[in-house]
């Protein structure tokens, strides 16, 4: 066991290697560190879940998290609180999950092919072209982190699969629910693969397992569903609160990034550029050299090893799944993708080779089958060798501190980036200019000040100095939001501003008592309730299985 951890720690170390020096570095969404900051707010103000973020939109504030997948920065803010920089805590999610992925791809191939089997697979995946481009390039950490889950749910359900044991309907629940809490549109394209995989374990097993398997299954979806369901609820009945329009619009359109066979197989042209129409692409969407010659040479010895015929019926079930999963990403499935609507949320095809380099990573595993230690142990040098130099950032700026990066035009680019995404319906287009005010006069004159500003509490001591007046809170209106005045509940018409949706009060002459609460609907209410049960059911059962517990 110790000797197998080392390894691990050797194979993943220079995949993270850049990571561990002082300073920051560039990437497409360079949102990240703001993120952190937006959960940290959160829970400082004891909003939990998280959802409503105080700066973004301009200084407007943004449903972020009603939204976003949280999983990363709920990871993250541990470290926050032992006093880590907000750009450190990024970079330790970042190794969190090379780990996670590494070590949980290394105990499904070592399930299925043995220990070797098992680094073989551990290091293909954690050296696959695009695992880079998901963390260096791009700096999509929520994709990055489903990456990392894909391995942990076929390993579990396998398990509960191929034994029955209730024990594992739990961890189960909590790699499908750690996905649910990653990536949406990942798990969209996931889901059908999980559904072949399980079925092919109950189909092996169906002589003796197969009633048991469906409701174990049944239990731990339901979980997971519990576990993520103060997320998921919100995501599925409240986006109509949301434009949502710009995440399939213009450059996101699905149409414009589909890619060819030169592209997967051929053409690495590593790069920190972008994705276009065409064959002009500036970064990488290869499979990997070795990713596809050692599957494929698997596949040609299939008929002459014995050892790989007692795996065939795995091996050609994990090969197509590559195999349709690099289909889907070239331009010929175009017919698939406008059959299904829902695809187009997915936004780039190429995001398919999260599931290619994933099926690819476990087959090559099985070459362990048929080579000898050493020809492995060379392979396995190969596979690092050859991409290892891809894990690096294009540019690492070494004098970067949370300050430089909260401050002057970086703190502008951080608080207006995305600002489309998730635009409240009642803001018709995203604001010109920032909020310069906590309260602005629509009409009438007073004075304000203010005594509290957190993400979910506001409160204002409002002097009116004219027969009437309008006041209007610099804050985007979005459900949950909710105004007494002078203790008294005031309705809200966002549609009384027509510029950005933001909530206005009438207001007489004299001093006020204003506090605007961020609260639940009852859609996030049943989420809460039901998470709070799941994660409360998950507590106790593992709490009732320690040894002194069983042991009264």
């Amino acid at each position: 066991m110790k000797k197998d951890l080392l390894l691990l720690v050797l194979l993943v170390l220079p995949a993270f290697a850049p990571l561990l020096q002082r300073g920051y570095f560039s990437m497409h969404d360079d949102m990240q560190s703001i993120r952190q900051m937006k959960m940290d707010q959160c829970l400082a103000d004891l909003q939990f879940p998280c959802r409503w973020s105080l700066d973004l939109g301009y200084g407007y504030g943004y449903p972020l998290f009603n939204y976003y997948p949280p999983l990363p920065y709920l990871l993250g803010q541990p470290f926050r609180w032992l006093g880590f920089q907000y750009i450190d805590v990024v970079k330790i999610v970042g190794i969190l999950g090379f780990v996670t992925a590494t070590s949980f791809m290394y105990l499904l191939g070592k399930e299925f092919w043995g220990r070797l089997g098992g680094l073989i697979a551990a290091a293909f995946y954690t050296y696959a072209p695009y695992h880079s481009v998901d963390f260096y390039v791009r700096g999509a950490m929520n994709e990055f982190w489903a990456l990392a889950l894909f391995p942990a749910i076929f390993l579990t359900t396998y398990k509960l699969i191929s034994t029955s044991q209730k024990k594992w309907i739990p961890w189960v629940a909590l790699s499908v629910a750690g996905l649910m809490l990653s990536h949406n549109p990942i798990l969209m394209i996931f889901a059908p693969v999980l559904v072949i995989w399980c079925l092919f374990w109950m189909f092996k097993f169906r002589s003796i397992r197969l009633i048991r398997s469906i409701r174990n299954l049944f239990v731990s979806a339901l979980w997971a569903l519990g576990l993520a369901a103060f997320f998921t609820l919100p995501v599925l009945f409240e986006t109509k609160f949301v434009s949502v329009w710009t995440l399939t619009a213009g450059y996101f359109n699905y149409l414009a990034h589909f890619l060819d066979l030169n592209q997967i197989f051929l053409r690495i042209n590593w790069g920190y550029g972008e994705s276009v129409y065409g064959r002009g692409d500036t970064m990488s969407f290869a499979l990997g050299y070795l990713h596809w010659i050692i599957p494929t040479l698997i596949l040609i010895l299939l008929p002459f090893s014995q050892k790989l015929k007692n795996f065939s019926a795995l091996i050609l079930t994990v090969a197509f799944l590559v195999l349709s999963s690099l289909f889907m990403s070239h331009f010929k499935a175009t017919p698939i993708w406008q059959a299904f609507p829902p695809l187009e949320f997915l936004q780039f095809p190429w995001r398919f080779l999260t599931l290619a380099i994933f099926a690819a990573s476990f087959l090559s595993g099985a070459i362990a089958q048929i080579f000898p230690k050493k020809i492995l142990i060379i392979l396995i040098s190969l596979v690092i060798l050859i991409n290892g130099n891809y894990f690096r950032p294009r540019q690492w700026y070494p004098d970067t501190t949370d300050a430089k990066k909260f401050s002057g035009k970086s703190w502008q680019l951080l608080i207006t980036s995305g600002i489309f995404d998730y635009l409240p319906i009642w803001a018709p287009q995203p604001p010109a200019d920032p909020a310069l005010e906590d309260i602005k006069f629509i009409s009438g004159d007073g004075i304000y000040s203010t005594l509290i500003k957190k993400t979910n509490r506001q409160e204002f001591l409002i002097t009116i100095q004219t027969p009437t007046a309008v006041a209007e809170l610099q804050t985007y209106y979005f459900p949950g939001w909710k105004i007494w005045v002078d203790d008294k509940q005031v309705k809200i018409d966002p549609s009384r501003d027509k510029v950005l949706g933001r909530m206005q009060i009438d207001l007489t002459p004299g001093k006020h008592q204003v506090l605007a609460r961020f609260t639940a609907t009852p859609v996030r209410t049943i989420g809460n309730t039901l998470s709070l049960i799941a994660w409360v059911a998950l507590v106790c059962h593992w709490w009732s299985r320690r040894p002194f517990v069983r042991g009264r």
